[in-house]
């Protein structure tokens, strides 16, 4: 009896952390954090593209360990990062 319960947990559990796994869209907005060497990059923009292992966004703002690159006041650019690259998505 006290063994199904366990596996009865266990498995609730399981589903319950695998319902909230998401993956990133075409059309998604996201901030991506990304290792670029020894420095930290963070891009901000809508994926418009995932393939070959990389994800490609129109990038409307973009700094490295803390210098702004790319400014929202700028027209956005279109940059690809390598998925081994990339450190953190957030979707905003």
């Amino acid at each position: 009896m006290i063994r199904k319960l366990i596996v009865a947990t266990v498995l609730i559990a399981v589903l319950c952390t695998m319902a909230s796994a998401r993956t990133p869209q075409i059309g998604d907005k996201v901030m991506i954090g990304a290792n670029a060497g020894s420095y930290y990059a963070k891009y901000t923009g809508i994926i418009t593209d995932i393939e070959n292992g990389f994800v490609c966004l129109k990038c409307s703002e973009a700094t490295l360990s803390g210098m702004i690159f790319v400014s929202k006041k700028e027209k956005p650019i279109d940059i690809c990062i390598g998925i081994g690259a990339i450190i953190a998505l957030t979707w905003l």
